[in-house]
C-alpha cells in the first residue's frame, strides 16, 4: 500500500517541493542550505581612549618610589606572619637588590598562609599609580596556583582595602629561575587615592604542591601610568578572534633587518607588555612580553614580515590561536595589552586582530 507523505515544517506549515531534474530525468526534492550563523570579516585594533591605536607611548615610571621591602637588605616596612610561619623574610638563596644579598622566600606555603608587610603608619596612595616587585620562581608554580596580593588597614577595625589580585595574572609564572618584574596598577586593586598601612600576600590556592618563589624590591610607584589598549566587541555583537598581529619599527643601523632577541628592536621593556584575556570579568589567560623572543615562544607565532634600510628596521609577528576566542559584548569580554615602559623611542607599534563579527539579536 502506498502512503502519501509530505516533508512539512511544523512551525511554518511549509511543505518541501518536488521538481523534475532534466539532467537525471527524475523527480527530486528541491533543497538548499543556509548558514546557521552569519558573520562579517572584521579587522580591528587594540585601542586606548587617549592614544588610539598608537602603542609607542611613554608609560615608564618616574618620581620617587616608596620602597616597601627588599628582603631586609634595607630597613623599610616590617614583614611578619599573619597565618602560618613558613615564610622567610631574609633568605640569602636569591637576591635582586643592587648590592644586596637577601629576598623574601616562600617555599610550598600551605593554602591559607598569609604574611604582611606593615608600614606602621598610614600610607596615602594619592598621586601614586602602581605596585611593582620582582619575583623569582624556583619550581612548582602551576595554573591552579593563586598567590593573592592586596591592601590592608590595621588601624581602627582591621579590614581589607580594595580588591585582591593574583600575582599569576601579571607575569609568566612558568618561566622558572629568572627574575621577573611585576607591575600592578592601583586601579586593578581598587586602591586609587585610598589609604593603607599594610600589604598582604596570601597563598590562596594550590594545584598539588604550592610553588617555591622569592619576592624582592617591592615598592609603590609615584608617577607614570600603565596604558591599556583594549580589543573588545561592539555592543550587541560577539567577536571571534582567530589571531593578532604586532607590527613594530625602530631606528636601525643595518641594511638588513636587525632583530635582537633580548629587546624590542633595541628598546628595553623591563616592566613588560602585559597581555590578558578577560571573560565575564575573570582573567582567563595572561602572559608578559619582556623581549622579542617572548613573542616567538607563543604557540603558533610566526614572523610574517620584516625589512630594513640603512636607517630603520621593522618586523611583524602574527600569533594564531588554536581555536577562535569568543568575546561577548554582554559579558564585557575583552583582550588587553598594557604598556608599562617608555616605548616612545619606537617609530611604530600597533597590534591588530584577525576576527569575524556576529551580530546578536
Amino acid at each position: 500500500m502506498v502512503v502519501n507523505s509530505h516533508i512539512t515544517d511544523s512551525a511554518t506549515k511549509m511543505t518541501a517541493e518536488v521538481v523534475k531534474n532534466d539532467a537525471c530525468g527524475c523527480q527530486a526534492l528541491a533543497v538548499a542550505t543556509v548558514p546557521y550563523r552569519d558573520f562579517d570579516n572584521k579587522l580591528d585594533f587594540f585601542k586606548n581612549d587617549t592614544y588610539g591605536i598608537e602603542m609607542n607611548q611613554n608609560a615608564g615610571f618616574g618620581g620617587t618610589a616608596i620602597k616597601i621591602h627588599d628582603g631586609t637588605d634595607n630597613s623599610y616596612w616590617t614583614a611578619q606572619d599573619v597565618v602560618g610561619t613558613k615564610t622567610v623574610y631574609n633568605s640569602t638563596d636569591q637576591n635582586h637588590t643592587t648590592a644586596g644579598t637577601k629576598s623574601i622566600k616562600c617555599d610550598n606555603l600551605p593554602v591559607g598562609e598569609i604574611f604582611e608587610i606593615d608600614k606602621g603608619s598610614a600610607q596615602d596612595l594619592t598621586g601614586h599609580i602602581a605596585f611593582t616587585m620582582w619575583v623569582y620562581v624556583d619550581k612548582d608554580w602551576k595554573a591552579g596556583d593563586a598567590v593573592d596580593f592586596y591592601g590592608w588597614l590595621s588601624t581602627g577595625t582591621p579590614a581589607q582595602v580594595g580588591t585582591k589580585v593574583d600575582l599569576s595574572d601579571y607575569f609568566e609564572y612558568t618561566d622558572y629561575d629568572v627574575w621577573h618584574k611585576i607591575t600592578i596598577p592601583l586601579v586593578d586593586m581598587g586602591l586609587t587615592d585610598l589609604t593603607i598601612d599594610t600589604v598582604r600576600i596570601k597563598q590562596e590556592a594550590a594545584e598539588g604542591k604550592a610553588p617555591k618563589f622569592y619576592l624582592d624590591d617591592v615598592q609603590i610607584e609615584e608617577t607614570g601610568t600603565p596604558i591599556v589598549f583594549e580589543l573588545k566587541p561592539a555592543k550587541g555583537t560577539w567577536l571571534l578572534v582567530k589571531s593578532f598581529q604586532i607590527v613594530c619599527a625602530a631606528t636601525g643601523t643595518a641594511a638588513e633587518p636587525n632583530i635582537p632577541y633580548d629587546s624590542l628592536l633595541g628598546t628595553s621593556i623591563a616592566n613588560g607588555i602585559d597581555y590578558k584575556r578577560i571573560e565575564n570579568e575573570v582573567t582567563t589567560s595572561a602572559f608578559t612580553i619582556n623581549k622579542f623572543v617572548d613573542f616567538m615562544g607563543l604557540s603558533n607565532a610566526n614572523i610574517t614580515g620584516q625589512g630594513g634600510d640603512a636607517t630603520n628596521n621593522w618586523v611583524a609577528v602574527n600569533v594564531r590561536f588554536n581555536e577562535a576566542v569568543v568575546l561577548k559584548a554582554e559579558d564585557d569580554d575583552k583582550m588587553t595589552l598594557t604598556i608599562n615602559d617608555d616605548l616612545s623611542g619606537l617609530l611604530y607599534l600597533r597590534s591588530s586582530a584577525g576576527a569575524k563579527e556576529e551580530v546578536r539579536k
